[in-house]
């Protein structure tokens, strides 16, 4: 067992970089127990939730979807809506249907300029809120994914597919947004998250990264590439 350090940072990409709030633990929500026998007390729970951490949602956001005269349209509700006009095509996208996985649930992604790096060995996946009671009010399915950061630091996106078409989806400011989930070789290592600078070495090797769906369909294809290519540290904790 060993402490592995994972490190976050938001992306150049966004000017606005103090809407998103530093991914926590899952279990920093929780209530103090009620008793030795309760939940929180489990010792297979504290180990299910030590390698999640929460991420929430950075403002206000009420979503429609319709389909009418043939066309797939997405309308942003402005009495729940707190994002200026001219910014919504930045941060929210409707998918072409030729990116659907399936034709009767439209997708939407919604800008997540977040980035995890790690020097170690280690695989992130990105999740739905799975232990947040709201989650479950959502029209649809989150998309979810796993890729290593330590030789594939790309920026995050957050993909969804809208079943429920007759309903909106809905955000307020704080709510949980995603969860993710640390892998290492060892499943005793401790994961220590930690805020990290996107140094000029850091923004080279993600040069390689960048665009590269554009070109193939099977981007996992480059990790070796990536791997050979790579400098020994690319992960620099920012200092306060």
């Amino acid at each position: 067992m060993k402490t592995i350090k994972v490190g976050w940072f938001i992306d150049d990409t966004h000017r606005a970089k103090f809407l998103f709030n530093e991914p926590f633990p899952v279990k920093k929500t929780r209530r103090i127990p009620l008793s030795k026998r309760a939940v929180q007390a489990c010792p297979a729970v504290n180990h299910f939730e030590r390698r999640y951490f929460q991420v929430n949602f950075p403002y206000d956001l009420r979503l429609r979807y319709e389909f009418e005269n043939e066309k797939h349209n997405l309308y942003v509700i402005p009495e729940e809506t707190r994002i200026d006009d001219d910014l919504i095509a930045q941060n929210i996208v409707l998918m072409p249907p030729k990116f659907w996985r399936d034709e009767n649930f439209p997708t939407i992604q919604i800008m997540c300029p977040y980035v995890f790096i790690s020097d170690d060995d280690v695989f992130m996946s990105q999740l739905p809120p799975f232990l947040d009671y709201k989650h479950n009010l959502w029209p649809g399915l989150v998309t979810a994914g796993r890729f290593p950061i330590n030789i594939w630091p790309r920026i995050l996106s957050w993909g969804f597919e809208w079943v429920d078409k007759k309903k909106d989806l809905i955000f307020k400011r704080g709510d949980p947004w995603f969860y993710v989930f640390f892998e290492s070789k060892d499943p005793t290592d401790i994961i220590n998250l930690i805020m990290a600078d996107n140094t000029d070495e850091l923004k080279e090797y993600r040069k390689g990264i960048a665009d590269t769906v554009k070109y193939t369909s099977n981007s996992f294809g480059l990790f070796e590439e990536a791997k050979k290519r790579r400098p020994k540290k690319l992960l620099k904790e920012r200092k306060k």
